[in-house]
């Protein structure tokens, strides 16, 4: 088949829809868990899209013994349940196609098709790697870093790393970034290039003056204006939704205790055997569910490899839950190590200093469309018009409608501030 102006633009869907099959083969922190359709379709209300389900946020407390007779036991319908919504986030990725590339394939159908699905697979990649810093090492809201002292001004700004906060690890030589208040706001600058990097001292070369304790972000991803809660453009991710503070998903764990996380500070100690167990047996007994995996940092599993060395905690993963996601893990390319029959999970985007663990089923990837070439009017291909006329170019989106939400908070938990080797604070992963 010959490919031609008429065909060209075509064909260039059926590659790029292709896609959305590959997406979930990826090892990314999304891939591990199931899917959240089962709750039903999207329900839309004042415009916004998401899930609504039942979460169960305290016990029934009207019951109980009471004296022989009909003094009863209060009223019914008191089960402790309540709505919890997981709204829909919108990413896009543009896509162009210049008219030499056209040209270049015109007739040779094979080269087409070779070149695009090149092309669609690196796209793919940058999208699910950005989500997946997003989802398992961002603070709330794709905050990707925060400025701090010392600032030069219109020259260069020093990426915090107190109070936990991850430096610069997430941030890239050649990466369009905004400057804004965290939580939102007025900007103090948007959509400048970073062109240089400190990983050490952790400055970061920008043409633009940020300001102290501002939120950095990938530019056009952090809102400006302030937002409640978790209503951020970003997807949710483990920084907000395992947490024991934080509104997530309409519930306020201070209203419901039982909607809190266990969260334990280390105080930057080493990682231990005992702390391992402790986060498991905090996650069983306050959230009443056998957690199946762990989340582990590259820094952390480096310390893991140490005391398991030594205290024979390389056990073989059980027959049950944990031995399928365990699996799932590694069939995504995954590495797996285990701690009591429980899967340790090595994410390189995950934040150097903590580790996460719980029940894979009490968190959902909620997917309304799946990362594919938008088939609507949005993604009709259409003309590039630049400041000097008509470019010899087309432009098409890819879109992906999707957000992770928590089932039961309780069900898991998060052990911070662990000591990390100095090479993992300095070394940040790759794209």
């Amino acid at each position: 088949m010959a490919v031609d102006t008429t065909t060209y633009l075509p064909d260039a869907k059926i590659v790029y829809g292709a896609i959305q099959e590959q997406v979930s083969t990826l090892p990314a922190v999304m891939n591990l868990f199931g899917d959240g359709s089962k709750f039903g379709k999207p329900i839309n209300n004042v415009g916004i899209r998401g899930y609504v389900f039942l979460a169960r946020v305290q016990p029934n407390w009207n019951l109980g013994y009471r004296p022989e007779g009909t003094t009863g036991v209060g009223a019914a319908g008191n089960q402790g349940l309540t709505n919890a919504t997981v709204t829909l986030r919108y990413f896009y990725v543009p896509i162009v196609i210049t008219g030499q590339a056209e040209n270049l394939t015109k007739g040779e159908s094979r080269a087409f098709m070779q070149a695009k699905a090149l092309e669609a697979k690196f796209d793919m990649k940058d999208a699910v790697s950005h989500v997946n810093v997003v989802v398992i090492g961002a603070e709330p809201g794709a905050q990707l870093a925060q400025a701090a002292a010392p600032i030069v001004a219109n020259t260069s700004f020093t990426a915090d790393n107190t109070g936990l906060l991850p430096g610069a690890i997430y941030l890239r030589v050649g990466m369009p970034i905004d400057s804004i208040p965290v939580g939102g706001g007025v900007p103090d600058f948007t959509n400048q290039k970073i062109t240089a990097i400190n990983y050490t001292t952790r400055v970061v070369s920008v043409p633009a003056t940020a300001v102290a304790g501002h939120a950095i972000a990938l530019t056009g991803e952090y809102p400006q204006v302030a937002i409640a809660n978790d209503g951020w453009f970003a997807s949710n991710g483990f920084q907000n939704l395992v947490n024991s503070s934080g509104v997530v998903e309409g519930i306020d764990p201070g209203v419901f205790p039982a909607w809190q996380s266990y969260l334990f500070d280390n105080g930057g100690g080493a990682l231990s055997s005992q702390l391992l167990q402790q986060l498991r047996q905090f996650v069983k007994n306050r959230g009443g569910v056998d957690g199946n995996m762990f989340i582990v940092p590259s820094a952390q599993i480096n310390q893991y490899v140490g005391i398991a060395t030594t205290t024979l905690r390389f056990d073989i993963t059980n027959e049950g839950p944990a031995a399928k996601v365990g699996k799932k893990a590694l069939d995504l390319g995954f590495n797996v190590f285990d701690y009591a029959g429980l899967p340790m999970i090595e994410d390189k985007d995950a934040r150097t200093d903590r580790i996460y663990h719980g029940d894979s089923e009490m968190m959902k990837k909620f997917e309304a469309i799946p990362l594919s070439l938008a088939e609507d009017e949005a993604g009709t291909w259409t003309r590039v018009i630049g400041a000097n006329g008509i470019a010899d170019a087309v432009a098409g989106l890819l879109r992906w409608y999707h957000n992770i939400g928590i089932v039961q908070r309780s069900a898991w938990g998060r052990l911070q501030n662990l000591q990390v080797p100095a090479n993992f604070l300095t070394a940040p992963p790759t794209i």
